[in-house]
C-alpha cells in the first residue's frame, strides 16, 4: 500500500516531478563540471571569486536550482502542450521529455566542457583571448579524437534510450489515475510565479559580481539573462538590463558601453564623463636617435616574475642571488610595471612600444635590423601564441627563430595547445649556447631569451628542486596551502635565475658582459593568495603587475614610474651610451585589464607606487594614497582628484581613438564594424 501511495502521489503530481527529476541530474553534472573546470567551491587558479562557506553555496545551488527548474519548466510546459494537443498520454510522454532534456544538455556540456578545456578559459572570454589568443577552430581539430570518442559514447547511450522507450511503448506500466488533475494548473501557476519573480531576480543578480560570476556559466542562468537583456535592448545596439555591462542609454543606439567616444561630437558614446577630447599622440623619442651600432644586446623576459624576487628568501636562502648581484653592480629599476598583466599584451607593449595597434612608434626590432643588429630569438613558449612573432617582427626576414614550437618534443608537458607549450630552462639555455657560438660578435647583436619557469602550476616534472624537497602537487593547489604554493613558486624563480646565471656565464666567459647591456624583467606578477587570489589579469595591484626590471648597466637614473613601452628606449640608450636619464616623478603609466574597447579596469602608477584604478563594473574609483573607493563623479567633484580622474579617462579613451582612427586609416579587417563589436 505505501509502494502505491508513493506511485499515485508521483503521478498526480508528474509534471513537477519530472521537471525535478530532469533538473537534480542536470544540476549533478553541470556543477560537477563547473568546478572541475573553474574550481568554483574550493577556488583555485585565475578564478577572482569562489563559493566557499556553507551559506554561499546553499544561495548558489537554491539560485542554480531556481533557473534550472524555470528554464526546464518552461520546455516542459510545450512538451506537454503539444502531447495534449495531440491527445498523447502515459510514462512514454514523460521518459520522451526526460531523454530529450537530459541528452541535450549532455551533449552541449560534453562539447563545452571538453572542446574549451583547451583554451585558457577564465573568467571571460576576453581574458581567454588575452592570456592566449586561442581559437574555437584549433580547439576542435585538436580535440577530434577525443570528440570522436564522445560521439560515440553519445551514441550508445542515445541507443540504449531507443531501447528503453520502445520497451515502454510495448508494456503498460500507467496505473488507471486520472489523465488530466489539478496538478497541471498547480504547474502552470508555479512556472507564472517563477515567470514574474525571474526578472526581478535576475536584474539583482546582474548588479552581484559575486553571484554573477558563477551563475552566468551555469547555462540556465546564461540563456535567461540573454534573452530577457535581448527584449528590454529597445535600441537594438547589443545591450540591454540584464546582462552585463547594461545600456545606460536604453533607446539611444548611439550610447553603450565601450562604443567609440568620438571625440568634438557633442555626444557621450560610452556614457562616461561627457564626450571625448582628443589629445595628439606623443612623439616618438627613438626617432630621434639615428639607427647605429652600439653594444650587445640581450633581453631576457621572466615569465609571472614579482618585483619582491631580488628581497625574497627561502630558509634563509635568496630565492635569485644571480639577478639580485646584477642589480647590485648595475641598475634595479624600483617601480616598473606591466601595462596589462598579460603574456601576450606584455610581450607586445615590450617590443612594439605602444599599448594599441598603431604606427606611431617603430618597433623594437625594425629599429634594431636599421642599426645593422643581428636578430635571435630564443624562446621557452610558443611565441606563436596570440600572434605575437607576428606582431613584434619576430619573424621579420633575417631573424633567427627558436621557440617551443620549433622544439615541440622537448615540450615539459604533454599537451601540445600554444597556451601549454613550454621548454624546461635547461633546454633554452642549451639553445643559447648554441647560436651564441654561431654568431659574428664583430656585429652588434640582439639576444631575446624567455625563461618559463615561473608559468603555472609553478613546477615541471623535471624541474630542478633548488629551494624545496618537494613541489605541490596541482590538485592541492588552493588557498589553505598558500605557503606551499609560495614554495614551489620561489622554486620556479629560482630555476630562472639559475638559467639566467648560465647566459651571464657565458658572456663573461667571451669577455662580452662589459659589451653587453643585458635586461633582465618580468612579464606580468602573479597573486599568491596574499589577496584571495591566485593568478594574474585579475587586478591592478602590486603582486600582479609590479615586475623587475635590472639592467647590467650602472649609468642610469631612474627616478620615474617605467612600463614596459620605455624599456627599449633604455635598452638602446644604454647600448648606444646615450644619457639615459628617466627623473619625471609625475608621469603615470597607464595599466589596464580586460580589452581597451570595454575593459573591467584601468588605472594609472607613478613613482612610489601611488595609483589610480577605476572599475568600470561599477563606476568607482580607488585612490590608493586615501585608500578609498568612492563613484567617480564624487570624485570629479572634489578639486584636488578631479585632475587625476579626468586624466586616467581622458587617456583611456584617446587610445581607444587613435587605434580607430589607424584602423580605419590602413583599412584593417576589422574597422567598418569596430564601432558595433560586441
Amino acid at each position: 500500500m505505501p509502494f502505491l501511495k508513493i506511485e499515485e502521489f508521483i503521478w498526480r503530481h508528474r509534471r513537477p516531478f519530472v521537471v525535478l527529476f530532469s533538473v537534480v541530474i542536470i544540476q549533478f553534472f553541470e556543477l560537477a563540471l563547473l568546478h572541475v573546470k573553474y574550481d568554483i567551491f574550493t577556488g583555485g587558479f585565475l578564478q577572482p571569486y569562489s563559493y566557499r562557506s556553507l551559506p554561499e553555496r546553499a544561495i548558489f545551488l537554491l539560485l542554480t536550482l531556481w533557473y534550472d527548474f524555470f528554464l526546464c519548466g518552461i520546455l516542459a510546459s510545450l512538451w506537454f502542450y503539444t502531447a495534449d494537443r495531440l491527445n498523447k498520454f502515459g510514462i512514454i510522454i514523460y521518459y520522451g521529455f526526460t531523454v530529450i532534456v537530459l541528452l541535450a544538455m549532455g551533449i552541449w556540456l560534453g562539447l563545452k566542457f571538453k572542446v574549451l578545456s583547451y583554451f585558457n578559459d577564465t573568467i571571460n572570454y576576453q581574458i581567454i583571448r588575452n592570456l592566449g589568443g586561442g581559437s574555437l577552430r584549433e580547439g576542435v581539430l585538436y580535440a577530434s579524437n577525443e570528440i570522436a570518442l564522445f560521439v560515440g559514447i553519445m551514441a550508445v547511450i542515445i541507443i540504449v534510450f531507443i531501447a528503453i522507450a520502445r520497451l515502454l511503448t510495448h508494456h503498460e506500466f500507467v496505473r488507471d489515475y486520472h489523465q488530466q488533475s489539478n496538478e497541471i494548473k498547480t504547474f502552470k501557476r508555479l512556472l507564472i510565479t517563477l515567470g514574474v519573480i525571474t526578472p526581478f531576480l535576475t536584474y539583482f543578480i546582474s548588479e552581484n559580481h559575486f553571484l554573477r560570476y558563477g551563475l552566468q556559466k551555469k547555462t540556465s542562468y546564461h540563456l535567461v539573462s540573454s534573452v530577457l537583456d535581448t527584449l528590454t535592448d529597445f535600441d537594438r545596439d547589443g545591450y540591454g538590463l540584464f546582462n552585463y555591462p547594461k545600456d545606460p542609454a536604453l533607446f539611444d543606439s548611439r550610447i553603450y558601453p565601450g562604443a567609440m567616444d568620438i571625440p568634438g561630437n557633442q555626444v557621450d558614446e560610452d556614457g562616461i564623463m561627457g564626450d571625448a577630447v582628443l589629445m595628439p599622440l606623443k612623439t616618438d623619442p627613438l626617432r630621434a636617435i639615428e639607427p647605429r651600432a652600439g653594444k650587445h644586446i640581450v633581453l631576457i623576459v621572466l615569465e609571472t616574475a614579482r618585483f619582491d624576487l631580488l628581497e625574497q628568501q627561502i630558509n634563509g636562502r635568496y630565492v635569485a642571488p644571480v639577478i639580485r648581484e646584477i642589480a647590485q653592480t648595475g641598475t634595479s629599476v624600483d617601480y616598473a610595471y606591466s601595462h596589462t598583466g598579460y603574456t601576450v599584451t606584455s610581450l607586445t607593449a615590450l617590443f612594439n612600444r605602444e599599448l594599441i595597434q598603431h604606427d606611431h612608434r617603430i618597433r623594437l626590432i625594425d629599429y634594431l635590423q636599421k642599426s645593422g643588429y643581428g636578430i635571435s630569438i630564443i624562446s621557452g613558449q610558443d611565441e606563436s601564441f596570440g600572434d605575437i612573432a607576428k606582431n613584434t617582427g619576430m619573424t621579420n626576414e633575417g631573424v633567427y627563430y627558436f621557440d617551443a614550437r620549433t622544439a615541440i618534443k622537448d615540450r615539459v608537458f604533454p599537451s601540445k595547445d600554444p597556451g601549454s607549450l613550454r621548454l624546461s630552462e635547461e633546454r633554452v639555455v642549451a639553445q643559447f649556447q648554441q647560436r651564441f657560438s654561431e654568431l659574428e660578435l664583430d656585429k652588434p647583436q640582439f639576444i631575446y631569451i624567455n625563461f618559463q619557469a615561473a608559468h603555472f602550476p609553478y613546477s615541471h616534472p623535471n624541474m630542478q628542486k633548488i629551494l624545496i624537497d618537494d613541489f605541490i602537487p596541482r590538485s592541492e593547489i588552493r588557498a589553505e596551502n598558500r605557503e606551499r604554493v609560495a614554495e614551489t613558486y620561489w622554486n620556479a624563480i629560482a630555476n630562472a635565475d639559475w638559467a639566467v646565471g648560465k647566459v651571464v656565464e657565458m658572456l663573461k666567459s667571451n669577455h662580452l658582459y662589459d659589451q653587453t647591456t643585458l635586461v633582465i624583467l618580468g612579464d606580468h606578477g602573479e597573486s599568491l593568495f596574499e589577496d584571495g587570489f591566485l593568478g594574474h589579469g585579475h587586478a591592478i595591484n602590486d603582486a600582479q603587475t609590479h615586475i623587475p626590471l635590472v639592467f647590467n648597466d650602472p649609468n642610469i637614473e631612474v627616478k620615474e614610474a617605467i612600463g614596459q613601452i620605455d624599456v627599449a628606449e633604455m635598452a638602446i640608450r644604454s647600448a648606444f651610451g646615450l644619457p639615459n636619464q628617466w627623473l619625471d616623478q609625475e608621469k603615470t603609466v597607464f595599466q589596464l585589464v580586460g580589452n581597451l574597447k570595454l575593459p573591467a579596469l584601468i588605472g594609472h602608477v607613478k613613482y612610489g607606487g601611488d595609483r589610480i584604478v577605476f572599475d568600470f563594473r561599477s563606476e568607482q574609483a580607488f585612490l590608493s594614497d586615501l585608500q578609498q573607493w568612492k563613484p567617480y563623479q564624487n570624485w570629479l567633484e572634489d578639486p584636488q582628484q578631479r585632475d587625476r580622474m579626468t586624466a586616467i579617462i581622458r587617456e583611456w579613451e584617446n587610445l581607444k581613438w587613435h587605434e580607430f582612427e589607424y584602423r580605419q586609416r590602413t583599412k584593417f579587417p576589422s574597422a567598418q564594424v569596430y564601432m558595433h563589436l560586441h
